[in-house]
C-alpha cells in the first residue's frame, strides 16, 4: 500500500510536469506557424475554419520532438524537486528500493515509445500531407495569400510583385506583373495601385489603375510596345499542375518509403535518403525512455529541483542529442557509410551515459 501511494504519488507529479513541457515546447516549435495562422486568418481572409484545419494538421506533427523532450523534462523537474527535498532519502530509509521510486515514470516513457512508433512511421506524414494538401486548397481557393510586400508571388504563368499592401482602397501599392512564355516576347505591367478579386472556380481578376504595359514586338526585338492605361482589367486563370499531388519524403509513411527505397535498389540507384527517413522515425520514437534514463540519474546527481535548472538541463541534453542525430544523419543521407549504425549513434551516446549514470545511483 505504501509503495503504490508513493508511485500515485510520483506518476501526478510526473504526468503535470509532462504536460507543461507539452505546451511549453510545442508553443516554442511552432510560434512562428502560429504567426503564419493568425496572418492567414486576419489579413488574408483564409477563413476561421480552414484556418482550424490548419491548426489541428500541424499540432500533431510536433509531437515526435515534443514529446521526447516534455518525458526528459518531467523526469528532471519530478525527480529533482524529489531529492531537493528529501523525499528520495526518505523513501530509501523506509524500505522503499530504487526501482519501486523510478518505476511509474519509466512505464509513461515506455508508453510514450509506443505511441510514437506508430505516430512517426504513420500518422504524422500523412498529418504533414494533410496540411500540404489543406494549404494548397487555401491557396487555389485565394492565391493572393502568397502576396507579400516586395517578394515575387507565381499565380499561373505570371510573376506578381507588391511594392506595399495597404488597408486603404485599392490594397496593392506599386504593383508589376510579369510574365514570360515559352516561345514568345516577355509581357511586363506596371501599376501604381491596384486590386485583386478571386472567382474560386476559374482564376483571379486583376483591376489596375494608373500603369502601363511593356512588350517586346515579335517581329523586331529592339522594338517596344508601350501603353498606359489609366483603368486595366487582367485575368490569370487557375493552373491545375501535377505540382500540388507531389508528395515529399517527409508525407510518405514507412510502407511507402520502403516501396520507393524497393524500386530504386532495383534499379541499381542510391537510395538512402528513404532508408535514413525509415530509420530516423523509429530512432526518435525510442528517445523518451532513453531520455527518462538519463533524466532520472541526472537529476539526482544535481539535486535541485528550480523549473529552470530543469529547463536549462533539458535544452542542454536535447541540443547535444540532436547535434550527434544531425550529424549522423548527414553522413547516412550521403551514402557512404552504412546507415543504420549512423541514425541511432546518437542513441547510443544517450544509451551508454544514462546506463554508467544509473549504475552510479543504483550502487548509493
Amino acid at each position: 500500500m505504501r509503495i503504490r501511494t508513493l508511485s500515485r504519488y510520483i506518476l501526478t507529479q510526473y504526468l503535470g510536469n509532462l504536460l507543461l513541457g507539452l505546451l511549453i515546447f510545442t508553443f516554442v516549435l511552432l510560434l512562428d506557424r502560429f504567426f503564419e495562422l493568425v496572418d492567414l486568418l486576419v489579413h488574408k481572409g483564409a477563413g476561421l475554419g480552414l484556418t482550424l484545419k490548419l491548426l489541428m494538421t500541424l499540432l500533431p506533427t510536433s509531437l515526435s520532438l515534443t514529446l521526447p523532450m516534455s518525458n526528459l523534462l518531467a523526469a528532471l523537474l519530478t525527480f529533482g524537486h524529489l531529492s531537493e527535498t528529501n523525499e528520495i532519502t526518505a523513501a530509501r530509509a523506509s524500505g522503499v528500493a530504487t526501482w519501486d521510486i523510478i518505476f511509474t515514470p519509466l512505464v509513461a516513457a515506455a508508453l510514450s515509445v509506443l505511441f510514437l512508433v506508430p505516430f512517426n512511421t504513420h500518422w504524422a506524414p500523412h498529418a504533414q500531407s494533410g496540411f500540404r494538401k489543406i494549404y494548397v486548397q487555401l491557396l487555389q481557393r485565394n492565391p493572393l495569400v502568397r502576396i507579400e510586400e516586395k517578394t515575387f508571388a507565381d499565380i499561373g504563368e505570371y510573376h506578381v510583385y507588391v511594392e506595399k499592401k495597404s488597408w486603404r482602397k485599392p490594397p496593392l501599392r506599386g504593383l508589376t506583373i510579369y510574365k514570360t512564355p515559352a516561345g514568345r516576347p516577355p509581357l511586363r505591367i506596371y501599376a501604381r495601385r491596384g486590386e485583386a478579386k478571386v472567382d474560386a472556380e476559374r482564376g483571379v481578376w486583376f483591376v489596375l489603375e494608373n500603369g502601363h504595359i511593356q512588350e517586346i514586338n515579335p517581329t523586331s526585338t529592339r522594338r517596344w510596345f508601350y501603353t498606359t492605361f489609366r483603368v486595366y482589367e487582367l485575368f490569370i486563370p487557375f493552373e491545375n499542375t501535377a505540382q500540388a499531388s507531389t508528395r515529399g519524403i517527409q508525407e510518405m509513411d514507412n510502407g511507402e518509403l520502403a516501396r520507393a527505397a524497393g524500386v530504386l535498389r532495383a534499379k541499381g540507384l542510391p537510395y538512402p535518403l528513404y532508408t535514413c527517413e525509415r530509420q530516423l522515425r523509429i530512432a526518435l520514437a525510442v528517445t523518451p525512455l532513453l531520455f527518462v534514463l538519463l533524466g532520472i540519474p541526472l537529476a539526482l546527481r544535481v539535486r535541485r529541483g528550480g523549473r529552470s535548472i530543469g529547463f536549462g538541463l533539458s535544452f542542454g541534453v536535447v541540443l547535444i542529442y540532436y547535434v550527434l542525430l544531425m550529424g549522423g544523419v548527414g553522413l547516412a543521407q550521403r551514402g557512404a557509410l552504412p546507415v543504420t549504425p549512423l541514425v541511432w549513434f546518437a542513441n547510443g551516446v544517450i544509451t551508454a551515459v544514462s546506463l554508467w549514470l544509473g549504475w552510479r545511483m543504483l550502487k548509493q
